[in-house]
């Protein structure tokens, strides 16, 4: 099944993966010593948290010139990956059905590995232009520096979408890639302008120090992307003690069943395929009577997929204490840990202690009876249902009927919390939870709609540290929710 099918691949990531750098890295450029050349390592995706974009072309310039320095193909993961000298580059992506997208002024490092994420969405309308826009930034140079007790970066961004196109909206944020709030946290966003006219980020809520990123994205009316980065340095002044080590508190993968398109203001849902992130919670780093001194500017969240070597992968504001981990690399069924650290300036406590989990794979559910459309159903009918597959031993539905006259709402049970644990039929009012109401039975020749409005799987019962979701009707787990995948109609006998 192809709902199943693009996040289970990505269990296969780390073996696949293998294959995939020792064929890619063969991709460099030839004639520079290996002690001056880093290396990119990126995916191609649909969309934040969603699947890749396989065979994908990808090409290398060098920084604002039109010098092709390589071609590249995505691999059935989305996975690419090369090696240059040391200095800027832009790559642009392009696909058959899909929008256009380019990372502009990528920063390769000597001996280091730049994570890149191409996020190329499918065209709105393939016969509309796919060429990404043009963006310009104002106010903010490569080597510009900023002193946090300035507070603020000043700049202005135009773009201009290829004709008949226009701007959708403009992102903006220091230090990483901006996009949906629910996954990228704060950022500055515009909509349905071509011109942000003067504007402002504030330093402190960024969480940034030292070497790093002032970063624009772009988008059209037909999805098209433009990423700009600017390589930037923030300064702090002052030593101050290194402030005490957060407490990382829960853990949670949570893989949906059927995507949901982190681009607008807000979600969109979509109808197949899915989304994977790690969700995390820690404790503030603060004490009674704590001088402003020693409370931390924010949080670095690091990522380990062995246990022991950690990479810092994002900082967050201190008034922030969650984070979601959306990068391409996790994958269903393997395992990944992290660990916090607080930072003042340049000074940093000591990590967290671990908590780790491992993604489950996706799973979806479809209606059995009675059927779409049966005539003559009993006034208690039993509901059955099948899972495509067992992700978990701890499998939990919620049932819902609606009545097509009265408009009138009941769950299979009264309250769907808990839910039916590892159920795959249900005879209504089984328990008598209904007894004594309206509910007690069906109406005779009466049309009725239902559906599994909850349906998710959890690793542990009492403490999860994964969920997988095929619908959410009720914003369980998903605030924005995840639609189920049958509604079928029935008649009762008359």
């Amino acid at each position: 099944m192809r709902l199943a099918s693009v996040i289970i691949s990505r269990s296969y990531r780390a073996l696949a993966g293998m294959a995939v750098l020792l064929a890619l890295s063969a991709c460099s450029l030839t004639g520079v010593p290996p002690a001056q050349t880093g290396h990119i390592q990126g995916y191609v995706v649909e969309y934040n948290a969603g699947s890749p974009v396989a065979g994908a072309t990808v090409k290398v310039y060098k920084a604002g010139t039109q010098q092709l320095l390589a071609t590249l193909t995505s691999d059935t993961q989305g996975a690419f990956r090369i090696t240059l000298p040391e200095g800027q580059y832009d790559l642009v992506a392009s696909q058959t059905g899909y929008a256009g997208s380019q990372i502009l002024n990528a920063q390769v490092v000597a001996g280091k590995t730049l994570p890149l994420t191409i996020i190329e969405r499918k065209a709105f309308n393939p016969n509309w232009p796919t060429t990404p826009p043009s963006v310009v930034l104002e106010g903010v140079n490569d080597g510009d520096r900023f002193d946090a007790n300035q507070g603020v970066i000043l700049y202005r961004v135009r773009s201009n979408p290829a004709s008949p196109l226009a701007t959708n909206i403009i992102y903006s944020a220091l230090g990483k890639v901006p996009g949906s709030g629910f996954l990228t946290g704060t950022r500055a966003y515009f909509s349905q302008v071509n011109d942000t006219g003067d504007a402002y980020l504030r330093i402190q809520d960024y969480a940034v120090a030292g070497d790093t990123t002032f970063v624009v994205v772009v988008y059209d009316t037909n999805g098209n992307r433009t990423e700009l980065r600017r390589h930037i340095a923030i300064t702090t002044t002052g030593q101050t003690p290194a402030p005490e080590a957060p407490q990382l508190r829960s853990i949670l993968a949570v893989t949906l069943g059927k995507p949901v398109q982190f681009f607008r203001l807000t979600p969109n849902g979509a109808p197949v395929e899915g989304n994977l992130w790690v969700q995390l919670t820690w404790s503030p780093v603060s004490s009674f009577g704590q001088v402003p001194e020693n409370v931390p500017h924010g949080y670095r969240i690091y990522r380990s997929f062995d246990g022991k070597n950690y990479t810092a992968i994002a900082a967050v504001p201190a008034d922030t204490l969650t984070y979601l981990d959306h990068d391409p690399a996790l994958n269903v069924g393997q395992r990944v840990y992290y660990r916090v650290a607080a930072f003042t300036g340049n000074r940093e406590s000591r990590l967290s202690k671990a908590l780790t989990t491992v993604p489950l794979a996706p799973f979806s559910v479809h209606l059995t009876a009675p059927a779409d459309n049966a005539q003559g159903v009993s006034p208690r009918p039993t509901f059955a249902w099948t899972a495509s597959q067992t992700v978990s031993p701890y499998h939990y539905y919620v049932g819902a009927i609606w009545d097509t006259l009265t408009g009138e709402n009941a769950f299979f049970i009264n309250n769907p919390d808990p839910a039916l644990q590892n159920a795959t039929t249900w005879t209504w009012n089984e328990d008598g939870s209904f007894t004594g109401s309206p509910w007690a039975e069906l109406q005779k020749g009466r049309s009725y709609e239902w559906q599994i409005i909850e349906a998710y799987a959890l690793d542990d019962p009492v403490h999860p540290t994964a969920v997988s979701v095929a619908a959410d009707g009720l914003g369980t787990w998903f605030p924005y929710g995840v639609p189920s995948t049958d509604h079928f109609t029935f008649t009762t006998a008359p």
